[in-house]
């Protein structure tokens, strides 16, 4: 659909900006949703964030909290992991909205 279309777009063009410069978060961020997919457990993009450097959080922090959730939203289009639930995040940033829970899909 149109709006479908657009939500892949915007992701897209998050991950396409967070290249830009010399920094290495988004290589990051892929590598611990790596590590939490291996791990066979459950998890939330809270999980993800909580398990990159220091220096990439505050990169999240800093108005590139999009990259996370676009690069979540590609490992599921590939099939990489699966919605297993729902969870309140423990961030205020979050204002309370639910986030997803994930699990590496079989």
């Amino acid at each position: 659909s149109a709006g479908e279309q657009l939500r892949l777009d915007g992701q897209d063009a998050a991950l396409a900006a967070a290249t830009v410069g010399h920094h290495d978060h988004p290589n990051h961020i892929e590598t611990a949703l790596t590590e939490l997919i291996r791990s066979g457990r459950e998890f939330s993009a809270d999980h993800v964030r909580d398990t990159v450097p220091p220096e990439t959080r505050a990169w999240l922090r800093a108005g590139n909290g999009n990259v996370l959730s676009s690069i979540i939203g590609n490992a599921s289009r590939r099939g990489h992991i699966a919605q297993t639930g729902w969870c309140q995040p423990a961030r205020k940033e979050r204002h309370s909205n639910p986030n997803r829970v994930w699990k590496g899909a079989a």
